[in-house]
């Protein structure tokens, strides 16, 4: 009995510490995507804009200002809904559902004054043309994302989405 014990606190320990482990892996490669999102996402748009060096130069220092409060700003909206969420832990019914609206609608409206300012802000950095470029930018990487990723689904050998032919059980 002694030696079951004593097996299964030996496995519970280190189960614990490859979990944690697990855990520290998956933050290193989380920050590695977003780090190699970010490279492509300044590549994708040094090239769309079509910058110049001193452009850049200007340019995304600016951009990153602007993503860091956002992010800011998110995160606050987050830590708000975790402490609604926490407050409510023992009953859902006491979730504050109108406290977790201001706070997501305070968000939104913070990042769009961001993004106005931000957008403003290149007046002096972007041509016109530059600027309307970047303006739909963002739209655009999502529209083209999506598409990929479905021509991806479409094109797979495991597409389990069949595409059924109505018109064949008519002419039969």
């Amino acid at each position: 009995m002694k030696n079951l014990l004593l097996v299964m606190l030996l496995f519970t320990a280190l189960f614990a510490q490859d979990r944690d482990k697990r855990a520290e892996m998956s933050k290193k490669e989380w920050q590695q995507n977003k780090d190699r999102k970010e490279v492509m996402l300044v590549a994708k748009q040094t090239q769309d804009l079509d910058l110049k060096p001193q452009q850049a130069e200007k340019f995304f220092p600016l951009q990153n200002e602007f993503h860091e409060k956002a992010e800011e700003a998110k995160e606050a909206h987050n830590k708000r809904l975790r402490e609604l969420r926490s407050a409510a832990k023992d009953d859902r019914s006491k979730f504050d559902v109108d406290a977790a609206i201001d706070s997501k609608i305070r968000m939104q409206g913070t990042i769009v004054r961001l993004e106005s300012k931000f957008l403003k802000d290149t007046k002096g950095i972007l041509s016109e043309e530059q600027r309307m470029k970047l303006l739909f930018f963002e739209e655009r990487m999502r529209n083209n994302l999506s598409k990929k990723i479905e021509d991806r689904r479409d094109k797979s050998p495991n597409n389990r989405r069949e595409k059924r032919n109505f018109d064949s059980r008519r002419n039969k």
